[in-house]
């Protein structure tokens, strides 16, 4: 089993790390200043101030099932959601007693390890207790990170993805 330095502790892991992603590609196409002027992002939320509308963006986890594993390949993405959605799921999020719900929202990130884009794919997100961040179901599709999200990946697969990025 390889073992892995967590860019963010330090500490070196026996399980894959998690791929993630710091903003949506929305917030990451934005320029310096614009990002200063209209945008609200921490760690789990994001939002974009446009002269016609707001984007609201929170962030997620995608796990793809490893095959004859019990791990799985995770993704730290970003979904757009409704402002309704915004609202609930912050309140939902500082709750640590509140219950699971589900959320329609769409993937904004690139994942480049498939060949179609991965922007847009519609999403469920559902959320999970004591401020973990919500997982994603996709809907479904012929995508191949749907295909693989239901069937599984193998372990060689996932370790390529992570050498890549790492």
């Amino acid at each position: 089993m390889d073992n892995f330095i967590c860019q963010n502790c330090g500490v070196e892991h026996t399980e894959l790390p998690s791929l993630a992603f710091n903003a949506p590609f929305h917030y990451d196409i934005l320029s310096s200043l614009d990002k200063e002027k209209f945008t609200d992002k921490d760690d789990d939320f994001c939002v974009i101030h446009h002269e016609d509308q707001i984007d609201y963006f929170i962030r997620a986890v995608l796990q793809i099932p490893i095959l004859d594993h019990d791990e799985t390949l995770d993704y730290g993405v970003w979904v757009s959601v409704s402002k309704e959605t915004i609202d609930d799921y912050r309140l939902m999020f500082a709750d640590k007693e509140a219950e699971e719900k589900n959320y329609f929202g769409m993937l904004c990130n690139e994942i480049e390890d498939y060949e179609s884009s991965t922007i847009g794919l519609y999403m469920q997100v559902v959320t999970q207790l004591d401020g973990y961040r919500p997982l994603l179901i996709p809907y479904e599709s012929e995508h191949q990170l749907v295909q693989e999200w239901l069937n599984g990946i193998h372990r060689d697969e996932a370790m390529l993805r992570v050498n890549s990025v790492l």
